[in-house]
């Protein structure tokens, strides 16, 4: 006898049956519900098995797709929540994925210029100078294991605004690991009446006269940028006047502009 088709609909399945049918193998799918990214539908209360819905099997297939753009676990929880913020979500990703791509056309022309030379040669970086306006941000701050998990405060900052913004972005690094500890601000550009959520802040980036150099987004690149600009301080005879900045070029997919805020040292 065949099961009805509203019958097969409805029955929920256990953990074996649903990791076949997605293709997701069973302790991925107890990590997922251990991380509220795919809860079951019920657990036994006897035998405590994870019982998964019909429905529920749509929703393993977009968890799988957001995951081969390589989403982190906030962004796929973040991005299950609607199609606004699934389209928020994947506009950042593109992003990412357009950086890397200029980073890796960027490699692979330096190590085809290495190959064709017997001494590599460091481009050279032009430092520009200019007056930068006064911003309202919001902002998430934060010390950090490594530089990537600012990603992370990215996520939290996201979680914590009343609706999203279209402003700049960028990252304040009030200590670099050079002086021991990592801190680091993720911040966006916003209307001075937003409305905030957990540790999101609101507060004014002052003006000031800063030095920057633009590199392709690419942590080798940027380890240049920041090393010509400690050498034009020193040159200049010129000290930090906040934190360096670094925010993607507007329109310019995976280049990135470093900011170094300074005043001239005292003297007399």
């Amino acid at each position: 006898m065949v099961a009805p088709e509203g019958f097969l609909m409805t029955r929920l399945m256990r953990i074996g049956e649903f990791a076949r049918r997605t293709g997701l193998p069973i302790r991925t799918l107890r990590f997922y519900d251990a991380v509220d990214v795919l809860r079951p539908t019920e657990v036994d209360g006897e035998t405590g098995y994870r019982l998964y819905a019909h429905q529920q099997l749509e929703h393993a297939r977009r968890v799988i797709a957001l995951r081969r753009f390589g989403l982190q676990l906030e962004e796929i929880r973040h991005a299950l929540t609607g199609e606004d913020a699934e389209r928020e979500v994947l506009v950042a990703a593109r992003a990412r994925l357009e950086r890397s791509i200029v980073r890796q056309s960027s490699q692979l022309a330096e190590l085809a210029a290495l190959l064709a030379r017997s001494e590599p040669v460091l481009p050279d970086s032009p430092i520009t100078v200019r007056q930068e306006p006064a911003r309202w941000v919001a902002s998430v701050r934060d010390r950090l294991s490594v530089p990537a998990e600012v990603s992370e405060l990215f996520a939290e900052l996201r979680r914590g605004l009343d609706r999203p913004s279209a402003g700049r972005e960028g990252v304040l690094w009030h200590r670099c690991a050079s002086e021991g500890t990592l801190t680091a601000a993720a911040f966006v550009e916003v209307p001075r009446a937003t409305r905030v959520r957990g540790r999101v802040s609101v507060f004014e980036l002052p003006a000031m006269e800063v030095a920057t150099v633009r590199t392709v987004d690419d942590d080798a690149a940027a380890e240049l940028g920041y090393h010509a600009l400690r050498e034009w301080m020193t040159r200049e005879g010129h000290v930090l006047q906040g934190p360096k900045r670094e925010m993607p070029v507007p329109g310019e997919p995976g280049w990135l502009e470093i900011a170094f805020p300074f005043r001239p040292v005292a003297t007399g």
